[in-house]
């Protein structure tokens, strides 16, 4: 399941705002993992035999820089913060990020 929750922000302030919609899903929410593609229906479906109940699509962003930096913000801030569910990234995000497409969104997988 893809869940559209996409912030209509500019890409300077973007961070700020998906701050509070990562700290709601880890308040509830048993698992998290922070992550971009280029390409979100082809992204779920390698996550679904893991476990993950959906995908929450939070950010479009138009350059691979954009969606990097956002990435990789959002996971050193959760990391920073101390809360019950710690995510599940390993890395520190940008890995894999496709340079042949401009467009990526930055999404949550949940569980």
């Amino acid at each position: 399941m893809i869940d559209d929750k996409i912030i209509q922000v500019h890409a300077d302030y973007a961070l700020d705002a998906l701050k509070p919609k990562l700290n709601a899903y880890r308040h509830f929410r048993e698992r998290v993992y922070i992550g971009v593609t280029a390409s979100p229906e082809k992204r779920w479906k390698k996550h679904q035999g893991k476990g993950w109940k959906k995908m929450v699509l939070i950010y479009e962003a138009y350059s691979t820089d954009i969606a990097e930096r956002l990435e990789r913000g959002l996971i050193n801030y959760a990391r920073q913060c101390r809360y019950r569910v710690e995510i599940e990234n390993v890395g520190d995000g940008g890995e894999g990020l496709s340079t042949t497409r401009q467009r990526h969104f930055l999404y949550l997988l949940v569980d």
